[in-house]
């Protein structure tokens, strides 16, 4: 059978430069299209090397790693080792999807005349095909990057909080609420808002099931109300630009990260209502608690 080099150069060098692309974009580099295709046809350059010249297996896995440093190199430049090895790492992941792709649709059209010489896929199979299973090789890895992308943002909008008062605890799971500027008016106290049924350890039911006749006036006669100390939060949202929340100072709150944060001077607004529909949070915290550590 007839190996056309040219043909072979010019395939490994196309998939080489849509390998690149896609890395970059995953990557969120800037792509070069100057640095890319240099990129590419030293990849390219190598493929033929290793079809001609015959070398031994150990020989061909440390040169092809040493091979993908250059081209990663030479396309995104990276300053860094360890920006270095991570996108070595989405190069290869890159070019494992694609070769994956590639091979579904071989597998499918079954085309004849095609040999592996070193490693190297070649034959009489059309470009389309390598074209096409980089397109399908792209879709996936970004599907799936767009989804791993979603999971992790939204696990690192998510805290846990430790509400210390009066000799109690209770850990709430909460979401960091970048709108959540709320403060109380008077000590300009940051405000974190905790759905009333994560409270019920801290505070007694009676007085949870008639938030709204505290926040009226209507329940004031009840001598346990003023051991509280509670405060009237006023309070402006989509929906409701008049709203008002009954809050309470806790002896401190603890925010669980990787390093802890300890707050004495925060308010707990009670929310009388569901803040999240899937209950991953019962409680929000503003930016600001996270900001300082008193």
């Amino acid at each position: 059978m007839v190996i056309y080099l040219d043909i072979v150069l010019f395939e490994n060098i196309a998939m080489n430069y849509l390998i690149l692309c896609a890395t970059a974009i995953i990557s969120k580099v800037k792509i070069k299209p100057f640095k890319l295709m240099l990129s590419s046809t030293f990849g390219g350059l190598y493929s033929i090397v290793n079809y001609v010249v015959t070398i031994s297996p150990f020989q061909n896995m440390v040169l092809k790693i040493l091979i993908s440093i250059v081209i990663v190199k030479i396309a995104f430049n990276p300053l860094k080792i360890k920006f270095l090895i991570k996108e070595l790492i989405l190069f290869y992941l890159v070019s494992f999807t694609f070769g994956g792709a590639a091979f579904m649709l071989l597998y499918f059209i079954n085309p004849e005349n095609i040999i592996s010489e070193n490693g190297i896929l070649v034959g009489t199979y059309p470009l389309k095909v390598t074209l096409i299973g980089a397109v399908i090789g792209s879709a996936i890895i970004l599907s799936v990057a767009s989804i791993i992308k979603d999971r992790m943002s939204k696990k690192a909008m998510l805290c846990e909080i430790e509400i210390f008062y009066n000799g109690k605890v209770e850990k709430i799971k909460s979401m960091i609420d970048t709108g959540n500027l709320l403060q109380e008016p008077i000590t300009k106290e940051d405000v974190i808002i905790v759905e009333k049924n994560s409270l019920k350890n801290l505070i007694d039911n009676d007085i949870l099931d008639n938030i709204e006749n505290i926040v009226s006036g209507k329940w004031l006669d009840k001598a346990d109300i003023y051991s509280y100390k509670f405060k009237i939060i006023p309070f402006s949202s989509l929906g409701n630009q008049n709203g008002i929340l009954l809050g309470f100072k806790p002896d401190y709150i603890r925010v669980i990260d990787e390093n802890a944060i300890i707050r004495n001077d925060t308010i707990i607004g009670i929310y009388n209502g569901k803040l999240s529909k899937s209950n991953l949070y019962s409680s929000l915290v503003g930016i600001n608690i996270l900001k300082e550590e008193n």
